[in-house]
């Protein structure tokens, strides 16, 4: 894929997962009304068994699909780009049922003994029938990222949320009214829902799609132990952060029951935490999760062909653009926590928590971003092991010290694995790479930007406020003030280039 490809690319995705996430904040605030912080709470525990199972019947396989056929249509094997894509079929739809077969056998045991709350044990069993979906489905996506057509996973990324969030709005009136489990159920039949429409209509897109796979006399190789190279260290690391990840959710409420808090208070806080205020933080993360699907087929094909120059200054943009990007979100949520809180969920308690986990925004965004880079570079085993590391530490810490110190400890765990993850990454991929890490112009500038900011829009808001009593139009309006602002502080400090800026838009243009 050309660079132009993609910015263009990433632009398109961009579009489909703001909107996606827009359509999604607005229908999560619906829930968060309807199921309230304790329900909230209850679907994040669902949400971490069933992510677990989506983690075993996905296996990497997209990540392998993406970057294999990457690789070998820029060899011009046509032939063995076929056969990746055809074997990954067989593989998805073995682990698909597998890990529906687990899921349905398993669902008591894991709603009773594993969550610890016999309420998940019905969702749990409706989300069953969508795991061969997703795992077929991804199988195509990961086609369409690889050959650079970004444009039909995007359209199936806005189609599959709107189907999902009209089927739960149809059916949550008869559900709720039996109790908080039976609305966790209705979110569940929707997720199904999505999901075999998302299957359908990817096999549509990929039946009528121009294939790139030209007639060639070099004949297929077995691909199957290519495609396990590398699904298989995805998939692990995958599997252990999915019950890793499992284990911590679980945890963090039976420790804080053991802090002092009631039952109620602590799946609340829980709830808060992972269903409200994680959401919102990573909602302007839309254009960094577009280049890390677009990141891995893109920077493989070119690492393949040896560009080693291309492979270096793609990934140094990237980085550059991740950290002033997440810069950018602390300066918004640092200046306007609990207006952002009050305008989405008319409760100021969670502003509280954006404001103090805004600061660890810019090391998630660059543990998405690098994570991705080192799986298109070949590192999937460095993941692994640094993802180990992150994971025993904070289990450790949330079981030996939340019971003593509360919901900090939990905060402390967050910040400090979070900051570990993102130097382990960096040390790695500078390791493997010939990027340079440019500590003036990626941080202390736009940090410096950044500060200037915020002040300065939130004075502005100040303003607003005191002429207007329209909150909302006072908030957009004051953001935007701020990223201007921002943008401008990055050019005037030469962060950001007005070389690169031009660069950007013929790219857009062409």
């Amino acid at each position: 894929m050309r660079r132009e490809n993609i910015i263009f690319g990433t632009l398109i995705l961009t579009a489909a997962t703001t909107v996606v996430r827009i359509v999604g904040m607005l229908f999560r605030i619906y829930l968060a009304n309807v199921l309230g912080a304790e329900g909230m709470g209850l679907f994040q525990l669902i949400l971490s068994v069933y992510l677990l199972m989506v983690t075993l019947a996905t296996a990497g396989i997209r990540v392998a699909v993406s970057r294999l056929i990457s690789e070998e249509l820029a060899l011009r094997n046509f032939n063995n780009a076929k056969r990746v894509l055809r074997q990954s079929l067989v593989l998805s739809a073995f682990t698909g049922f597998a890990s529906a077969f687990i899921l349905y056998y398993f669902a008591d045991y894991m709603g009773n003994s594993i969550l610890n709350d016999s309420r998940t044990t019905m969702a749990l069993l409706y989300l069953v029938p969508s795991l061969p979906f997703i795992a077929v489905s991804n199988c195509y996506k990961g086609y369409f990222y690889a050959v650079g057509k970004i444009t039909k996973p995007a359209v199936i990324q806005v189609a599959e949320q709107l189907v999902r969030i009209a089927v739960i709005f149809y059916i949550m009136d008869i559900f709720l009214p039996k109790g908080i489990e039976y609305g966790c159920a209705a979110v569940a039949i929707g997720m199904t829902v999505e999901e075999l429409f998302s299957l359908i209509l990817t096999w549509l897109f990929y039946i009528f799609d121009k294939k790139p796979f030209k007639k060639s006399n070099i004949k297929a190789n077995n691909m199957i132990f290519k495609i396990l190279g590398i699904s298989l260290p995805i998939s692990a690391t995958s599997y252990l952060n999915a019950i890793l990840r499992t284990v911590e959710n679980t945890l963090i409420p039976a420790r804080l029951i053991l802090f002092g808090l009631s039952p109620a208070a602590a799946m609340s806080i829980y709830g808060m935490i992972k269903g409200m205020v994680l959401p919102i933080l990573f909602f302007p993360s839309s254009f960094l999760t577009s280049l890390s699907s677009i990141l891995i087929p893109a920077v493989a094909g070119d690492n393949a062909a040896s560009n080693e120059k291309k492979v270096s200054s793609t990934l140094s943009k990237v980085l550059h653009f991740t950290s002033i990007s997440g810069i950018l979100v602390v300066a918004v949520f640092v200046a306007f926590p609990k207006e952002v809180a009050t305008v989405v969920y008319n409760d100021s308690q969670v502003g509280i928590m954006i404001k103090i986990i805004s600061y660890v925004c810019p090391f998630m965004y660059l543990n998405m971003v690098i994570s991705s880079m080192l799986n298109a570079l070949g590192e999937q085993m460095s993941s692994f092991k640094i993802n180990i590391i992150e994971s025993a530490l904070k289990i450790s810490i949330i079981y030996f010290f939340v019971p003593v110190y509360g919901f900090n400890a939990y905060l402390f765990s967050l910040f400090i694995t979070t900051i570990l993850n993102t130097i382990l990454y960096l040390t790695r991929l500078l390791q493997v790479s010939c990027i340079v890490f440019d500590i003036s112009n990626w941080i202390f500038k736009p940090v410096a930007s950044g500060a200037a900011a915020g002040f300065i829009s939130k004075f502005s808001y100040n303003i607003f406020m005191a002429n207007s009593t329209n909150q909302i139009f006072s908030l957009i309006s004051s953001i935007i003030i701020c990223m201007l602002l921002y943008l401008m502080g990055l050019v005037l400090t030469r962060s950001v280039k007005l070389s690169s800026i031009n660069e950007l838009k013929k790219y857009i243009k062409r």
